[in-house]
C-alpha cells in the first residue's frame, strides 16, 4: 500500500509538470496564432484601403461617364454617390473582421478547452487507476486474513 501511495504521489507530480509544459506549449501556440490573426487583420486593412481607392476610382469614371465597359444595374446603384460607396466598402471592412475575430476566439477557446479536456482525462484516468489498485490491494489483504484465519483454526 505504501509503495501505491508512493506511486500516486509521483504521478501527481509527473501530471502537474505535463499539465505545466502543455499551458506553456498552447500558451506559446496562442500567442502565434494571435500575432497571424493580427497580420490578417493588416493585410485585411490593406485591401479595404486599396478597394476604397479603386471604388472611388471607379466612382469617378461613372459619374463621368468613362467606363470602358457596361456595369451591371446593380452594381450601378452602388456607384450612385460617395457616401454609398463609402458605406458599402466599411460594411464589408467590418464584416471581414468580424470573421477574423470570431475564427480566432474560436482558435483559442478550442485550444485552451482541448488542453483541460486532456488534462482532465489524465487525472480522471490516474483516479481510477489508483481506486483499482487500492481495491486490488485490499482484496489481496482480505485473502491474506481469511487463509491466516483458517491457518490459526487448524491449529487450535
Amino acid at each position: 500500500m505504501g509503495y501505491e501511495m508512493q506511486l500516486a504521489e509521483q504521478l501527481e507530480e509527473v501530471v502537474k509538470d505535463f499539465e505545466r509544459a502543455m499551458s506553456d506549449m498552447s500558451g506559446t501556440f496562442t500567442e502565434t496564432v494571435q500575432n497571424y490573426f493580427t497580420q490578417c487583420r493588416e493585410l485585411e486593412l490593406m485591401h479595404h484601403d486599396k478597394l476604397t481607392e479603386t471604388a472611388l476610382l471607379i466612382m469617378e469614371k461613372v459619374v463621368k461617364n468613362e467606363l470602358e465597359e457596361e456595369l451591371p444595374e446593380d452594381l450601378r446603384l452602388l456607384f450612385v454617390d460617395k457616401d454609398t460607396i463609402t458605406n458599402s466598402v466599411n460594411t464589408s471592412h467590418d464584416l471581414h473582421n468580424q470573421r477574423i475575430d470570431n475564427k480566432e476566439d474560436d482558435i483559442v477557446t478550442r485550444v485552451s478547452n482541448s488542453k483541460e479536456s486532456f488534462i482532465s482525462r489524465i487525472l480522471e484516468g490516474e483516479v481510477q487507476r489508483n481506486r483499482h489498485r487500492v481495491a486490488e490491494i485490499n482484496h489481496f489483504l482480505e485473502n491474506i486474513r481469511d487463509e491466516l484465519e483458517q491457518y490459526e483454526n487448524l491449529d487450535r
